[in-house]
């Protein structure tokens, strides 16, 4: 629950300038009222669901054996006789299953509206879109416009007249056969695609509202050379101390992102052995020495599935333990230089391993320590170039859309060059050229003030980035990011002006896309534990959960009434010391979109810290607490919910003994 006036996510919020006008949920309880259909024939059916809900008490969900034109229609006789003029959008929620080898087929979902049904002037408007937007085991909230456009072919067959609405179609297609889709929030809205939601407060003090702070597991795969005295192999051969590297990369990506990302290593894995290929092949100290020695490495890919399963990293990204998996490993090890795990993975110049990882999607960055920061970074751009282009849909070399002409060289369109890409500076004539003399007209200027956008220029080369000439590459791709649209808000192309925010929260947007044209902007936010009446102690899992449509940034959790901390990605947790909260405390958490500072607060919920030393719970300290403790620490009974591991180090002995007595006599 949320203390601001609305219902559910992604339908009418008042007080949002993006919507005007709806009309009531066509899917709430009312399966009875719908229709199937199916150009095979095959079986197929439609059934209230309370098991997947967006909107209401239930959605309707429709399981079909299909392989061909398949779908739903409201209302199965056809006769809604809606006025529906004074609508732009048809908006509703899908979550398909999707279990067939290949997936979708063509361009899906399809919209049908029938208009005047057995008139004489029936009509109906198709509506198609551009791309294939049906995710799988994914909620997406779709806004179909009445007009066609933005990515959706409107074709009519007849004199189709939106004032005499009939009935609703959407229509899916599958290789092979056979899905189910829930449905949710089925209605007409007009959505105003200039609107912002309402602006939010300032932040608190010291939160940057466009900072992203990753947690990273950092796994060093570097194994010990038995042939070599049981040395590390980064040591036999002279190559790069991965910490080092990893430490370079971190401040490398602070300083050029301008703040907005703070990766922080939450945990570093060791491994001492060698990895496995897919084909199940592992090097031994010896063949791995023979190979790299001779120039004949193993070809093949690393197993990153079995990595995913043995390091259990689907269950601490779901968990919000970590986001992101950077690996440094050798030559030879088999990694792309970045792949996606996890549900709903796409390729970022590396392949999508959904079976490595659990409900989030997460990126694996494969690193070479053999190469220094340079390179590592230089991975972490195609990441970038992948992700940019996969919310822009395509990559010109003109400037037909913002990625592109950031991207744009001199080479491909002379003058008009903007910033480069990852191979290419703006004066580039082949890959990896860094070190150009060449000078020509770029406007990289400009997009330091992005979206502030406009096309001055000024001549440069090379020495822009590497005014000394030392260090070309890392220089080159620092500047390169540093340039990168970095500011607060919504752009007028309706993404964000951060992209930093896509590049390091791929789970967020790996269903809606990255635009936000027609977004509603008004999260939904509950505290999800502890539990409302709670007595807790020590350090204690806060966590939250918050959604929007269109782009979240972050979850603030405040103690009665007073910042505590932010989380910026989901699932949101947060670690609270109650060491001076002692009694009767109240949380809340608030979530925050990016396009205006919306925010939502949640209800609070009110939990018991207990006094350290008030081992029995009474509320007051005395010689009773000792007694509690002592009969606790001897092996007796211990007080509801209190251990004699009173500091926690997971053994029993005098050191609980003493850390109680100091806490015995501290008081509260």
């Amino acid at each position: 629950m949320v203390h601001r006036t609305r219902v559910a996510l992604g339908i009418v919020v008042f007080g949002s300038a993006s919507v005007m006008a709806q009309t009531p949920d066509f899917a709430e309880g009312n399966a009875h009222q719908w229709g199937t259909f199916a150009s095979d024939g095959a079986s197929r059916s439609v059934v209230n669901s309370t098991e997947r809900v967006k909107v209401g008490s239930s959605s309707i969900l429709f399981t079909t054996a299909s392989g061909f034109d398949t779908g739903v229609s409201y209302p199965a006789n056809a006769n809604l006789n809606l006025d529906a003029s004074g609508y732009n959008t048809l908006l509703f929620w899908e979550y398909p299953e999707n279990t067939t080898p290949i997936g979708w087929q063509g361009h899906q979902p399809v919209v049908v509206i029938r208009t005047g049904v057995g008139s004489a002037s029936p009509g109906t408007i198709r509506l198609t879109p551009t791309t294939q937007q049906t995710p799988n085991r994914a909620w997406k909230l779709f806004k179909v416009p009445l007009a066609g456009g933005e990515g959706w072919v409107r074709e009519t067959i007849g004199t189709p007249n939106l004032s005499d609405v009939d009935q609703v179609q959407i229509h899916h297609d599958t290789w092979d056969a056979g899905f189910r889709i829930w449905f949710d929030g089925v209605r007409f809205v007009s959505l105003d695609p200039n609107g912002l939601p309402p602006a939010g407060p300032p932040p608190p003090e010291g939160v940057d509202p466009d900072r992203i702070e990753p947690r990273v597991l950092l796994y060093i795969s570097n194994p010990v050379m038995t042939n070599y005295q049981g040395r590390r192999m980064n040591e036999v051969y002279g190559w790069g101390d991965p910490i080092g590297l990893t430490n370079q990369v971190i401040s490398d990506f602070e300083a050029s992102s301008h703040g907005r990302v703070r990766f922080r290593v939450v945990d570093v894995i060791d491994d001492t052995e060698f990895p496995y290929l897919e084909s199940g092949f592992r090097y031994t100290p010896a063949s791995f020495d023979a190979a790299w020695r001779s120039g004949n490495l193993q070809p093949g890919t690393f197993d990153y599935v079995r990595f995913g399963v043995e390091n259990g990293l689907g269950a601490r990204v779901d968990s919000g333990e970590i986001d992101e998996v950077w690996v440094y490993s050798f030559p030879g090890a088999g990694m792309w230089e970045s792949a996606m795990a996890g549900r709903g993975a796409y390729w970022i110049n590396g392949g999508a391993y959904p079976a490595a990882g659990g409900e989030r999607a997460f990126v694996i960055m494969g690193w070479n320590f053999e190469r220094g920061v340079g390179e590592a970074i230089h991975s972490w751009g195609h990441r970038a170039e992948s992700m940019m282009v996969r919310c822009y849909g395509e990559w010109r070399r003109d400037r037909g859309n913002t990625w592109s002409r950031f991207a744009l060289i001199d080479r491909d369109a002379p003058g008009l060059g903007g910033v480069g890409n990852v191979h290419f500076p703006v004066n580039g004539a082949s890959d990896y050229d860094y070190a150009n003399p060449r000078f020509v007209l770029s406007n990289a200027d400009a997009w330091l003030n992005y979206p502030d956008l406009d096309d001055r220029t000024r001549s440069i080369n090379w020495r822009e980035w590497s005014p000394d000439g030392s260090d070309p590459h890392r220089r080159y791709l620092n500047w390169w990011y540093f340039h990168m649209p970095h500011m607060p808000g919504r752009a007028p192309d309706y993404l964000l002006a951060n992209w930093w925010r896509y590049l390091c929260d791929p789970d967020q947007f790996k269903s809606s896309g990255c635009s936000l044209f027609l977004t509603i902007g008004i999260p939904e936010v509950s505290l999800t534990s502890p539990a409302e009446g709670s007595l807790v102690s020590g350090v204690v899992r806060v966590t939250a959960s918050a959604e929007v449509d269109g782009a979240l940034g972050r979850v603030d959790l405040y103690v009665d009434g007073a910042y505590y901390a932010s989380d910026t990605m989901s699932p949101y947790v947060f670690e609270w010391d109650t060491a001076r909260f002692v009694g009767e405390r109240e949380l809340v958490v608030k979530a925050y979109e990016l396009q205006n500072g919306t925010e939502t607060v949640s209800s609070a919920v009110r939990v018991r810290v207990r006094c350290p030393g008030d081992f029995n719970d009474d509320g007051f300290i005395d010689f009773f607490d000792l007694d509690a403790f002592l009969e606790c620490f001897e092996g007796g009974a211990c007080p509801e919910g209190r251990s004699a591991d009173f500091n926690g180090d997971g053994f029993v002995d005098f050191f609980d003994a003493d850390a109680y007595l100091s806490a015995f006599d501290a008081g509260c």
